[in-house]
Parts: C-alpha cells; structure tokens; sequence
C-alpha cells in the first residue's frame, strides 16, 4: 500500500521500478520455461551427484566407527 504521506512523483517512480521488476521476472520466467527440459536434467544430474557424495561420505565416516557408537547420536 502506497504511503499517504508520498508526493505523486515518488509514487509513480515507485510503481515504475514495481514495473521494471515485474518485467525482470517475467523475462527470467519465459527463459525457464524454453529451457525447462535442460534445466530439469541439470536438475536431476545435481541431486544425483550429492546423493552419491552424501552415501560415500557416510560409508567412509560410519564403516569405521564400532557399531555401538554408530548409532548413539
């Protein structure tokens, strides 16, 4: 909501850059959309790998410690 106290000239620059923002925003969002596919993969190929370092790290830290205290956290 628009401040009482403004003068209309702030106000309109406001909205203007409200506007500029807007139109930012959408351009990003056509530019996700054309490239949806690609970012999907990329996506998926990012999950995969911290899965896969997620997994290596906790064999390689919980392997060697003995049972009891493996599971005392």
């Amino acid at each position: 909501m628009a401040n009482p106290r403004q003068s209309d000239k702030s106000r309109s620059r406001e909205l203007h850059g409200q506007e500029k923002r807007l139109d930012v925003l959408d351009e990003d969002l056509e530019i996700m959309e054309k490239h949806a596919a690609e970012i999907a993969d990329v996506e998926s190929t990012i999950q995969e790998d911290m899965r896969r370092w997620d997994r290596e790290y906790k064999d390689s830290r919980l392997h060697s410690i003995p049972r009891p205290r493996k599971h005392a956290r």
